[in-house]
């Protein structure tokens, strides 16, 4: 994976700046590689002056506007330039490289056509959910095919330009080739920002629960030694990816996989999750993956999704 062109989804409401707090310290640690650590980033010595944020702001319709509307639109497109021409203004200031665009259509292939225009490597993105139907932040989410640092949590409030300090990374895997990738990322992540990796893989409960009532005649003794089989057997693979047997690096635990990963992303006051995506998007008849949208529904801090 490399990581040069930085997109920041900007809708220059309440999370702006917690946004583009955390895409400039993901731009701070994309230009501190040299060219003897380029694990996932990719990034020579010589390039890292490529590096570059990009601010995405969509005016989001999903037809087409009359023409009466025309000079509204300019108007608003106007008002909006200026509100991003200052927070480009701010980042340039600390020698951020930076650029903004306006874009007028629909959501999701105003994305598209940005990331194919400016080759982007990551989408830094706010999450907000809606109870009855998806926020655009979901959709975002699901129907883009990019690598995505979500920006939620109690972690990311206050969060500001310059502010942002990376000291604990939880990394949750299923031994997929996605959550390896994930894996991946978190390491060199890691190494980036001296920042303690941890490392978990979760059995399902409600699996091994499916598994007890088709074998109805199991003892408890029976469902004991089925469960600490399986935590032996992950613990294996977790030895195996982790070439080293730390239980301080991989944990392995059973329960409801978003829930514990969430639960323990706090126990660990973890300031970013990373998680493998399964899936390639709703364009594509595929959905992200039901423990990563979970996660990202209800966790504690940050998250990176890695595909």
């Amino acid at each position: 994976m490399t990581i040069n062109k930085i997109l920041a989804a900007i809708d220059l409401g309440p999370d702006t700046e917690k946004i583009l707090a955390y895409a400039e310290w993901l731009y701070k640690v994309v230009i501190s590689v040299t060219g003897d650590t380029q694990i996932f980033y990719g990034i020579d010595k010589d390039k890292k002056g490529d590096a570059q944020i990009e601010m995405l702001y969509v005016i989001d319709y999903a037809v087409t506007p009359p023409a009466y509307l025309t000079p509204y639109i300019e108007k608003e497109k106007r008002l909006d330039e200026g509100e991003l021409k200052k927070w480009a203004d701010k980042l340039n200031n600390m020698g951020i490289k930076i650029r903004h665009t306006i874009a007028v259509g629909r959501l999701i292939d105003a994305f598209n056509t940005i990331i194919k225009e400016i080759r982007a490597d990551i989408l830094v993105l706010g999450y907000r959910s809606h109870v009855i139907r998806p926020s655009s932040s979901e959709r975002i989410i699901k129907s883009l095919n990019i690598p995505m640092l979500v920006i939620r949590g109690k972690k990311s409030e206050g969060a500001y330009i310059g502010g942002i300090s990376i000291k604990r990374i939880l990394c949750a895997v299923d031994f997929s080739e996605p959550s390896k990738k994930a894996l991946e990322f978190a390491r060199s992540l890691s190494e980036e920002t001296s920042s303690e990796l941890v490392v978990t893989h979760i059995i399902s409960s409600l699996k091994i629960e499916k598994g007890f009532k088709k074998w109805k005649d199991l003892t408890e003794k029976d469902k004991s030694n089925y469960s600490s089989g399986l935590i032996e057997n992950a613990e294996e693979q977790m030895c195996s990816l982790l070439k080293v047997c730390n239980k301080t690096e991989g944990i392995v635990k059973i329960g409801i996989p978003h829930e514990t990963i969430n639960n323990l992303a706090t126990q660990t006051d973890a300031d970013i999750i990373v998680i493998g995506a399964r899936g390639l998007s709703y364009t594509k008849g595929l959905l992200l993956g039901s423990v990563s949208e979970s996660v990202i529904k209800s966790s504690p801090c940050p998250v990176i999704i890695v595909r």
